[in-house]
């Protein structure tokens, strides 16, 4: 079944198009931020940047158990995997060493640092993500994007503050995490 869109308004929903053209998505659009054709990667590079180190809010939850943010990266750009399972590893920080990422005795998971294995460092998988994207600055993207610095800024506080980072839902006796908010990415 279709989503009722008129509801979906009169409770909250706030949908913002990133498009370079005002199309029927735009008219429907609670707001249009026309951009340069192809400079997608640019405004999300600095979205990534403001929430990251200029907002400084993050699921860690999520980040820790639901994606790859705490795999362990050599300095070669790869995991560091076991041999025989190809499973990757992660560091426990209370346990303080290297633990396969499904090891049900990892008590945390580290998403920053460097960590030593075998005689090689290592750094999480989200250091590196955290080091990259510093210097995709809005004002960076302003000049690619024709979107400007005070905009990139606002979306990207706007998109934290609505995530419901810390927030629960009951779905079918379950509780959940809240997660009202996503990106998506088009054409």
């Amino acid at each position: 079944e279709g989503v009722n869109y008129s509801d979906a308004f009169a409770r909250g929903l706030k949908i913002v198009l990133i498009d370079p053209v005002f199309t029927v998505a735009g008219g429907k659009a609670s707001e249009w931020v026309p951009i340069r054709p192809g400079t997608d990667l640019a405004f999300m590079l600095a979205l990534i940047q403001v929430i990251i180190h200029e907002i400084e809010t993050l699921d860690e939850p999520f980040l820790k158990e639901m994606t790859n943010s705490p795999y362990l990266v050599g300095p070669d750009g790869y995991f560091l995997k076991e041999k025989e399972t190809q499973k990757a590893f992660v560091w426990d920080c209370v346990d303080n060493k290297a633990k396969l990422h499904d090891d049900a005795t990892i008590k945390d998971f580290a998403l920053e640092g460097e960590f030593i294995v075998d005689g090689v460092a290592y750094r999480p998988a989200f250091q590196l993500l955290k080091e990259h994207v510093r210097q995709y600055t809005p004002e960076w993207a302003s000049d690619i994007t024709d979107i400007p610095a005070s905009t990139i800024r606002r979306i990207a506080r706007e998109f934290v503050e609505h995530a419901g980072i810390g927030s629960t839902i009951t779905a079918g006796g379950l509780i959940l995490p809240y997660r009202p908010v996503a990106t998506v990415c088009g054409r």
